[in-house]
């Protein structure tokens, strides 16, 4: 199977390191904007440079494409992948506004091409088991909260610290915690409402984005979910994870990675004990070979989207937003 990259920054070294790993894998060419990023994977894992996704596309035979690129380099890309049938692994989030992955589910869709989301955390092998034993006995699900106290990426001059080109935390980097809020519940959100924090760091330089945020959604199931998440936690204190209440099932999640199982006085510890990153660049890469749906398809990162840009909405306007914002 021959894959392109297009971006080849970090995300895209986690991707390349673990593709090595899974047979049948043939590095075709990479791109980014500063080429020598570019030539540097060339000379690592083989295939050609570029500085143009564009003539990438158009002068290689490519099976698949891996696009690792901030959110606000979204533009066509997929669109062009999808028009010649190039199969689709985006990292998250899928794009900066919800009219943009619309206009790519799009093309995906018309194209029936397989894709798949970088949500990486549901390729996390004790988080899956603890989903599967709430799923088996645990009943109804009333309560999914979830938490990420983190630091800032980055310097100064990094992308990250400004709204417009990130879209904030919540929507960069804890829509890993929003969607799996989605993933647990297994229904669609309704009702988003939200408290954004936006004083605490604005004395740093070229920093826009909220400090602090709160995010509470209701599902059409009723199940409430609560997302909270600082970009000021002190290095010693950053920590992520999230706490499922069900009728018979309790979980508790540390740091993404320990999942304790709680059933009346019975507790069970599981322990994460796979890869994640190359658990799902495995899987992508079976669903192609196989012609599957993956577990992540495209849509599901415009509906995590949805929600994390509805709460900004509601932060902004101080009001609950219900969901769907627009057709797809």
């Amino acid at each position: 199977m021959r894959v392109g990259f297009i971006g080849c920054g970090g995300i895209a070294r986690a991707h390349a390191e673990r593709l090595v790993k899974i047979g049948d894998v043939e590095f075709a060419a990479f791109c980014d904007i500063v080429v020598e990023r570019a030539k540097a994977f060339a000379q690592r894992y083989g295939g050609k440079a570029y500085d143009d996704y564009r003539e990438m596309i158009e002068k290689e035979d490519l099976d698949a494409c891996f696009i690792c690129i901030p959110p606000f380099s979204h533009t066509d890309q997929e669109i062009l992948c999808a028009e010649r049938g190039i199969h689709l692994f985006v990292e998250k989030p899928v794009a900066l506004t919800l009219e943009k992955a619309c206009e790519i589910l799009r093309a995906v869709e018309r194209a029936g091409i397989i894709t798949q989301v970088g949500y990486v955390l549901r390729f996390i092998d004790s988080i899956r088991r603890a989903r599967e034993m709430v799923y088996e006995r645990g009943g109804r699900i009333a309560l999914f909260d979830a938490w990420r106290y983190g630091g800032i990426p980055g310097g100064p001059e990094h992308w990250w610290r400004r709204k417009e080109l990130s879209g904030g935390q919540l929507v960069e980097q804890s829509t890993h915690q929003v969607d799996l809020a989605r993933w647990f519940v297994n229904d669609d959100v309704e009702l988003v409402f939200a408290s954004f924090e936006t004083n605490l760091l604005n004395d740093l330089p070229n920093f826009d984005v909220e400090s602090a945020s709160v995010v509470n959604m209701r599902f059409k199931s009723k199940a409430i979910a609560v997302v909270t998440s600082t970009c000021a936690a002190q290095p010693a204190g950053r920590t992520s994870g999230f706490r499922v209440i069900s009728r018979n099932v309790e979980v508790i999640s540390i740091n993404n990675r320990e999942c304790r199982i709680i059933e009346g006085e019975k507790v069970t510890t599981l322990q994460a004990s796979v890869d994640p990153y190359l658990e799902e660049d495995k899987h992508f890469i079976e669903c192609v070979k196989s012609g599957k749906e993956t577990e992540v398809p495209y849509i599901e990162g415009v509906k995590t989207l949805e929600v994390t840009l509805a709460a900004v909405m509601s932060a902004e306007r101080g009001e609950a937003i219900r969901l769907p914002l627009m057709e797809y």
